[in-house]
């Protein structure tokens, strides 16, 4: 457990109350107590990876949370899964809330700091063909970079990049590549404007409605 990371977090605190921040350290020092448990089946896991609540992770390919990685399943459970061969990788200080669920077959990459909101799902495969044999389809790789916000109940689909510090709205439908630095709406998603520059490493948190946090 990171001493340094504690006493940030203490110190971002010093507006509340001294009940409501000792209940927040108390949440903070069990849910990193309970992740190594938790992630046991995970391949590499960073340091300061939080579990608030149990998440669901079924590995039988290969999976990484960075540093910092926040898996946040209340009151619904994440569901992380990879099948055989398949990589999953999720880079420093992002954040995944309740409900997401994401599945690598063959490859996808979440970069670091990316926001993830209630219930998004992210899957590089559509697990089977809408032609009559039913065949499984090969997977297409995803690729989400740096500084992304995927708010809540957005799907991204197989075979798609989502450019640096890009947000995904509320229920969008990401079917194609979406450059860096702009907001996508929509089914299927299109870009609706470009964001104005911000710091790097900070979420858009004020971009767009319905985010990760």
């Amino acid at each position: 457990m990171n001493v340094t990371t504690i006493y940030e977090k203490w110190k971002r605190d010093d507006t509340l109350s001294w009940p409501e921040r000792l209940w927040k350290a108390r949440q903070y020092v069990r849910s990193v107590s309970a992740t190594p448990l938790w992630t046991r089946s995970v391949d590499r896991t960073g340091s300061a990876v939080r579990c608030i609540g149990r998440p669901r992770i079924v590995n039988f390919g290969t999976m990484e949370l960075g540093d910092d990685v926040v898996l946040r399943s209340v009151p619904v459970a994440v569901e992380l899964a990879t099948s055989r061969g398949g990589v999953l990788t999720i880079g420093a200080r992002s954040s995944i809330n309740t409900g997401v669920s994401i599945h690598a077959d063959r490859l996808i990459r979440i970069g670091e700091h990316v926001s993830i909101g209630p219930y998004v799902h992210i899957m590089d495969t559509t697990f089977h063909a809408v032609t009559a044999d039913r065949r499984r389809p090969e997977a297409m790789p995803i690729d989400i970079e740096d500084d992304v916000w995927l708010c809540a109940k957005s799907t991204v689909l197989p075979g798609v990049r989502i450019g640096r510090g890009s947000v995904v709205a509320a229920n969008a439908v990401v079917n194609r590549d979406v450059p860096a630095g702009v907001i996508v709406a929509g089914v299927p998603a299109r870009v609706v404007r470009e964001i104005e520059e911000r710091p790097v490493g900070t979420a858009p948190l004020t971009a767009m409605a319905g985010g990760a946090r």
